[in-house]
């Protein structure tokens, strides 16, 4: 049985929430939300684009500075006045540097042997390349040497017409009683490391075949000569 006392109290709640439902109740508040201007939202989004190409060409940029192309290394603008690439060379250029090359390498084999240098006959007798006769040479080079002392040289020019340049092969010995000597066991191009440990010098030049001079060519960039290489002048090989 429920007491009086517990009765009361119960009665006396009741009232009190009838009084807060039947008073002033507090007023409902309206809060309204506005989506972001578009003006300020297309603002952000250009400065964001263009924060994102800055930095895409700040990064293209410091790569190409930094490392450059491999064909940007070796290219014209590493080379000296005087010198031209052979990857710029037409291609019967080319071809008959490579035969150049080929007969250089016989002709010191031959040096090697017999303690004297060929002369272009004696190439041409054993069909050595360019010296020899070719079929596909259709440019007639009659190859001759001359020589001074240290100096050798062989000279090869084209027949009235040919269209092609004439071609030197300059070669100095080193002195019999000192030479150059590799530093630090590096040579470039421009040598041929002797079995003595002495370098060779051996360069390769063209010309236009008019007005050739028949004496040794002391000084092939003064006379118009221009030195074909394959690599810039910078560049060193190590030897092995």
């Amino acid at each position: 049985m429920v007491s009086m006392a517990r009765l009361s109290r119960q009665v006396r709640r009741t009232s009190r929430w009838r009084e807060f439902l039947s008073g002033p109740q507090p007023a409902v508040r309206t809060v309204e939300v506005l989506p972001p201007s578009h003006q300020d939202e297309a603002s952000w989004v250009f400065l964001t684009a263009a924060f994102v190409c800055l930095c895409v060409i700040y990064i293209v940029a410091f790569q190409t500075k930094g490392t450059g192309s491999a064909d940007d290394k070796s290219g014209a603008s590493a080379t000296l006045s005087y010198m031209v690439l052979f990857r710029d060379l037409p291609s019967p250029e080319q071809r008959l540097f490579r035969e150049m090359q080929e007969g250089m390498q016989e002709a010191l084999r031959l040096r090697g042997t017999s303690g004297d240098w060929p002369t272009a006959e004696s190439l041409a007798k054993l069909d050595v390349p360019p010296f020899g006769s070719d079929v596909l040479d259709k440019s007639g080079f009659n190859w001759t040497q001359r020589r001074d002392g240290l100096l050798i040289e062989y000279v090869g020019v084209p027949s009235s017409g040919a269209g092609m340049p004439a071609f030197l092969i300059q070669v100095q010995e080193p002195e019999p009683t000192g030479g150059e000597q590799p530093a630090a066991r590096v040579v470039d191009e421009e040598h041929q490391l002797l079995p003595d440990g002495k370098l060779l010098h051996v360069t390769y030049w063209k010309r236009a075949p008019e007005s050739l001079r028949s004496d040794l060519v002391t000084n092939p960039i003064l006379e118009g000569w221009t030195q074909i290489r394959i690599t810039d002048p910078f560049q060193i090989t190590e030897v092995r």
